[in-house]
């Protein structure tokens, strides 16, 4: 059998589920941003430990810390780029603290979200104090009071429906600049890793020509001993391999310094040697965008100018949420009271009850520090984003002026180059051995094979690096 709601308890139930609906904190989803390299697969970190609130979408990429095996005493770990890449979204410790970011966004939109606590309170009033009330000498009657209060001026003002919208979009800033965050470590942990391969090659440079000139200071010992030629070109080689010892030891103290630089960005704290697997080789050179295009790209991808944008927003948000505070605190309270009438007047003991509102009549504090310093921040906000557009379009210009630069040197490289210095220098080290040559003509050879070669290395580690470079600061990989 139905029950049938009188009209005058119609309204009752609509307002009891409005107020309900406002009451319930409902999960929040900031907008995707988009990832900053196509390898780099959205983090998956676990958020606040035992409220589970739902992770925003663009949380791109940090996988659940597994344990890893305990690698071997002096066992080297070897990465390729993308590996490079994985491990340090998995590992890098300032990748992880980023993180907590948005974890306290979200922590202060689950504070934004809830709702004041009842004040509860009991106390007892015209209790005997030098002697006991009674019939003839009467005195109170004692008395217990019950009550409870709760403020209201958060529904009926919409304060927490504020509080509510700027913690949202703190999350939203949150996500944006841990976004950010990956986009610089990512391109620094590309960057270092073209930096080590660089630093190998230089390094097995400089060690073949070390080779090449104590090969040759044999060549010249022989042929002082058999008197074709004086000592001083005996003299001569010596202080060649003396430089090509420092040029040796200088190469092996870069490549230590970019390998520490990668392993920092790998977040691998433990003396565990580390290696690099790759290439610079170009096979086909990538044509360069224009400065239009990519500041265009740029606008759309780049997550610290989304997260500039989203925080003019917060800040119009906190400006509405500091005006709220302006409105008087409403604070309804019931409470009960028992009498002890009997012994003290002669009367039956009674219960009764009261109903009041406590209001805080905002006159002379309006919230109005707040509110202009809300508005200030605004203003700041406005500012910022206007910076960083005028600091964006100086980056998007060098980094495609780079890149530029970098594409012509290795398309306009003539690839029979090396190839041509090699074989001078093998031919007249050849011609040395017997004679038709002199020691200057094969130190020259081989300088100029040197250079040539560290030209050659030099040009394709500086093409990787524009284009990663460029990428970086468009935000997103366009160039592969």
């Amino acid at each position: 059998m139905y029950k049938i709601i009188k009209p005058q308890h119609k309204s009752t139930c609509l307002f009891t589920l409005v107020f309900l609906n406002a009451c319930s904190v409902q999960e929040y989803k900031p907008a995707p941003l988009p990832v900053y390299t196509q390898e780099a697969k959205s983090p998956a970190i676990k958020s606040l430990p035992e409220q589970k609130p739902a992770l925003p979408d663009n949380k791109q990429a940090l996988p659940e810390k597994k344990p890893n095996p305990i690698p071997k005493k002096n066992q080297a770990q070897e990465f390729n780029l993308n590996q490079a890449v994985q491990t340090a979204l998995k590992a890098d410790p300032v990748i992880l603290a980023a993180f907590e970011g948005i974890n306290q966004a979200e922590a202060d939109l689950i504070t934004a979200g809830l709702i004041p606590n009842p004040d509860f309170s009991a106390g007892g009033s015209l209790i005997p104090l030098d002697r006991r009330f009674t019939v003839d000498r009467q005195g109170g009657p004692p008395q217990i009071d019950v009550g409870i209060a709760m403020p209201i001026d958060w529904f009926l003002f919409g304060k927490r429906t504020a509080a509510i919208v700027s913690g949202r979009l703190g999350v939203d800033v949150a996500s944006a600049d841990f976004a950010n965050t990956l986009r610089l470590r990512i391109a620094g942990t590309i960057a270092a890793f073209y930096t080590v391969l660089e630093a190998q090659s230089m390094l097995e440079l400089a060690q073949e020509n070390q080779d090449n000139l104590t090969k040759m200071e044999q060549i010249i010992l022989n042929r002082v001993a058999l008197g074709g030629v004086g000592t001083i070109e005996a003299d001569r080689i010596r202080l060649s391999i003396f430089s090509s010892h420092r040029d040796v030891h200088a190469r092996e103290l870069e490549l230590t310094a970019a390998l520490n630089q990668l392993r920092s960005l790998l977040g691998i704290a433990e003396d565990i040697p580390v290696t690099v697997k790759g290439t610079l080789e170009v096979e086909s050179p990538v044509k360069p965008l224009s400065i239009e295009t990519a500041f265009k790209s740029a606008e759309e991808n780049r997550p610290d100018l989304v997260s500039m944008q989203r925080q003019l927003d917060k800040a119009g948000a906190d400006i509405a949420l500091q005006e709220s505070k302006a409105y008087p605190q409403v604070i309804p309270k019931v409470g009960l009271t028992r009498q002890f009438q009997q012994q003290a007047i002669g009367f039956p003991d009674a219960n009764s009850w009261g109903a009041g509102v406590d209001i805080i009549v905002p006159i002379f504090d309006r919230n109005q520090g707040n509110i202009a310093k809300a508005k200030s921040v605004l203003t700041q906000s406005q500012f910022n984003l206007q910076a960083q557009f005028v600091n964006l379009r100086s980056e998007i210009d060098q980094a495609v002026k780079t890149f530029a630069s970098a594409y012509q040197i290795l398309v306009n490289d003539d690839p029979g180059q090396l190839e041509a210095a090699k074989n001078v220098r093998d031919k007249i080290n050849q011609a040395y051995a017997l004679g038709g040559k002199t020691l200057i003509e094969v130190l020259d050879a081989q300088r100029v094979y040197l250079e040539t070669y560290r030209m050659h290395i030099s040009g394709r580690s500086n093409y990787w690096h524009s284009l990663y470079q460029l990428n970086a600061v468009i935000g997103k990989e366009i160039l592969r």
